[in-house]
């Protein structure tokens, strides 16, 4: 609608990409505040001078060709997958892409992956040869993350022959393009419905829509927004653009993003990732085990500044899956297992006593510091939540939320927390994203050491575990979660933070 303000009917003469990035990441935190499509993607061939890419950067070169295959419309993406495919564009049917109205990209996948997918069912589909990969086909229907007898009854099940081996398999779903007819009976409809009363979903809701199937279904068939996009959109021919060589990659939660940088060495492969664009390339920043310099197998280093006379990082186990970004790190550290530290300043601060002389990073936890504005003053606060939490899981009490392995009326009795600070006064209910846990400090290096302190002192009484640092005093005793940290984010101090790690690298 605003786009059609700015350029009235000229648009449907436009090509215009619409990236779905404005959701909250509650999966992802750490990027919560600056979006999931500005995340960074160091692949070396991307790279410009010292610059390491991101998920913007990767988005437009990945779809240039596309952009340049398609007429006026939209192409819709989402900010935290990737798509890799070889595309031979004179194997395709250009009459039969240039009738279409939309136009999706269909990757082979498991029947497993499509359980959470959209998945395209083709009808009597037959495998290319090997020097013709790709082909446009037309779309009978499109099912919405079905379960396998759906798969099999509805006929989106194929059988790939790779050798001696057939496996089955189905076409998943990730971008699609709209034509700007489509576009502008979409938009004509929006007109006399704004606004709306719930969330419209084009993965849900319009492409469900679409095949050659749905030219006989009938509005009463549905009971969501499908009651009226089916008027709309199922007379529009839908092609499925299928790339057998092709992966689709989803990084959307902490668990993804660890596994995709360390153990998928096809995405590290099929992108170049660069593994350590940190200033510090000697082989002894990271050690595997001690006095064995790291491969970087598993692990990633991205905009990271070393300063201070070497400081290390050690991995006793060659299996922990660590990343490693946009941190500032002065001072030698361990890790013992899985670990995601985001924005963060490891460095001696005056109010902090260190008990021992090896520092331990407690693993399985994701780390991420965050400039914000708090009673016109600006603080830092750093949030850890362990990789596999769930963050939308809402309760009424806060013995059913788990956090660092026990609930988080447990923490609040370890710290010494009030119950009633730590959940939001206007709500009745409380999840990881809303719970009060963590204090403000009056830098990013003391916020850090606030927190890793407070795990220390819930870890020490749970497991046993050393105390490792004694804090005096901190700037505020006031509690923040990380919808607090979301509303309150001081994203001038943030950006004016990166840009002078980026220099010192």
């Amino acid at each position: 609608m605003e786009l059609h303000k700015e350029f009235g009917d000229e648009l449907y003469q436009r090509k215009v990409l619409i990236i779905h990035s404005g959701g909250s990441s509650q999966r992802l935190p750490s990027y919560s505040v600056l979006g999931k499509i500005f995340a960074p993607v160091p692949a070396k061939g991307l790279s410009m001078n010292c610059s390491v890419p991101q998920m913007f950067d990767l988005k437009l070169a990945m779809y240039l060709p596309f952009c340049e295959l398609l007429g006026p419309g939209v192409f819709v993406t989402c900010a935290d997958d990737i798509e890799t495919y070889c595309l031979h564009i004179n194997s395709l049917d250009m009459k039969s892409l240039e009738s279409a109205d939309v136009v999706a990209l269909g990757h082979p996948s498991s029947l497993s992956t499509g359980k959470g997918h959209g998945v395209y069912v083709i009808g009597n589909y037959v495998t290319q040869s090997s020097t013709c990969t790709s082909s446009v086909q037309e779309c009978m229907e499109v099912l919405q993350k079905p379960s396998e007898s759906v798969m099999r009854s509805r006929g989106a099940v194929f059988v790939k022959e790779e050798g001696d081996i057939s496996k089955e398999q189905v076409w998943s779903d990730s971008v699609f393009w709209l034509s700007s007819r489509v576009c502008r009976d979409l938009l004509e409809w929006y007109r006399k419905n704004s606004p709306l009363s719930s969330e419209l979903d084009a993965y849900a809701h319009f492409l469900p829509c679409l095949g050659t199937r749905m030219v006989d279904a009938k509005p009463s068939d549905f009971k969501d927004f499908r009651f009226e996009m089916l008027p709309i959109l199922k007379d529009f021919s839908l092609k499925v653009l299928l790339l057998e060589e092709s992966e689709f990659y989803h990084m959307g939660t902490m668990e993804e993003y660890l596994m995709h940088f360390n153990i998928m060495r096809n995405f590290c492969e099929e992108l170049a990732i660069v593994k350590n664009t940190s200033n510090s390339h000697d082989c002894c920043i990271v050690k595997v085990r001690e006095n064995l310099p790291s491969s970087f197998e598993n692990g990633m280093i991205i905009e990271t500044y070393f300063s201070g006379p070497t400081p290390t990082i050690t991995v006793p186990q060659d299996s922990t899956q660590f990343v490693i970004e946009n941190c500032h790190i002065n001072l030698s550290f361990k890790v013992d297992s899985d670990i995601i530290m985001s924005n963060c300043v490891i460095q001696e601060c005056s109010n902090v006593s260190f008990l021992n002389n090896e520092l331990n990073l407690f693993g399985n936890l994701l780390y991420h510091t965050v400039p914000i504005v708090f009673k016109g003053e600006s603080i830092y606060v750093t949030v850890a939540f362990d990789l596999t939490a769930n963050m939308k899981s809402v309760s009424k009490d806060l013995s059913n939320i788990y956090n660092y392995g026990c609930s988080i009326s447990d923490v609040s009795r370890i710290l010494g927390y009030d119950v009633r600070e730590m959940v939001p006064s206007s709500s009745s209910t409380v999840s990881l994203w809303t719970a009060r846990m963590f204090l403000g400090g009056s830098t990013a290096a003391e916020s850090f050491w606030f927190t890793h302190h407070a795990i220390n002192k819930i870890k020490h009484e749970q497991d046993g575990e050393a105390l490792q640092t004694s804090i005096d005093g901190g700037k505020s005793s006031h509690l923040f979660s990380m919808s607090d940290v979301v509303m309150l984010k001081d994203l001038e101090t943030l950006l004016k933070d990166r840009y002078h790690l980026s220099s010192c690298i």
